[in-house]
């Protein structure tokens, strides 16, 4: 893991040891045992500047690799495209892509899927959000967007008054959720599920991207993963668990709309 942390306790129970050390000869025992205690305390307190014991994540530098779970990352750049392989976007919006280049340090292959859940999608850029409500007009026998017949009675469809249904708007009281990366291969641009050990891939995580945004940089976050041997919580063991961002910073990106493919891959 290459994310430090502050050697806050460390510091204090130094710190502690020492107030107890210089006024121990003027303490009785029973004194001394209590100063101890406290000294203890003081060394675990999540208060004051020592309450500051939290992973830091280092910077992510354009061309410098980074250690991911089994993963070495190395990003190249960000580019913003009309289309990108198979992944055309909404009327309007255009593809946001990070390039980089992947490495499998470990010994066995390993899911593309394990460094999408490491690479979340930027926030705060127009990345398309997902539709929580998306295929769920088709219901079991019915017909694609058919919904329930209309009451002649208002008082009797709730969704007929919006101020009748208590969760109207609930939606807009949490954040939308953004969709994990498409990610393909740079070479082909074909979808990428199996990165092997010792190859090195060139991959693009791909989100839809709104046309309003006119930013210049994005900021990128990779999250450390965590081997789990033995899960206490699922039926699944030996796998890699997104945990803290260990890695985060500004990616500077590369407007390549309205460019040709073969363009796109001379830039």
């Amino acid at each position: 893991m290459k994310h430090a942390r502050t050697g806050g306790p460390d510091i204090a129970f130094r710190v502690g040891r020492r107030v107890v050390s210089a006024v121990a000869d003027d303490m009785s025992t029973m004194q001394r045992v209590g100063a101890g205690v406290v000294a203890a305390l003081v060394a675990v307190s999540p208060f004051g500047a020592w309450n500051k014991v939290e992973a830091q994540a280092d910077p992510i530098v354009a061309g410098t690799a980074v250690e991911v779970g089994p993963f070495d990352v190395t990003v190249l750049r960000a580019v913003m495209a009309d289309e990108l392989g198979y992944l055309v976007p909404a009327p309007g919006n255009h593809m946001l892509a990070v390039v980089a280049d992947v490495v499998n340090t470990g010994d066995v292959p390993e899911l593309t899927a394990t460094l999408g859940s490491a690479v979340p999608a930027p926030e705060g850029v127009g990345i398309v959000a997902v539709d929580p409500f998306a295929g769920l007009d088709t219901d079991l026998g019915a017909e694609p967007g058919a919904g329930a017949a209309p009451s002649a009675d208002p008082s009797a469809d709730p969704s007929a008054d919006p101020s009748a249904d208590p969760s109207a708007g609930s939606e807009e009281a949490g954040e939308p959720e953004l969709p994990s990366a498409n990610i393909l291969n740079v070479k082909d641009a074909t979808s990428t599920r199996v990165l092997n050990p010792g190859v090195t891939y060139q991959i693009a995580l791909i989100w839809e991207q709104s046309g309003e945004w006119t930013g210049k940089e994005i900021p990128l976050r990779m999250l450390e993963l965590s081997w789990i041997d033995e899960s206490r919580l699922t039926l699944d063991n030996g796998y890699w668990l997104p945990a803290d961002v260990a890695f985060e910073g500004p990616i500077r990106v590369k407007d390549n709309r309205g460019m040709s493919t073969a363009e796109e891959g001379q830039a």
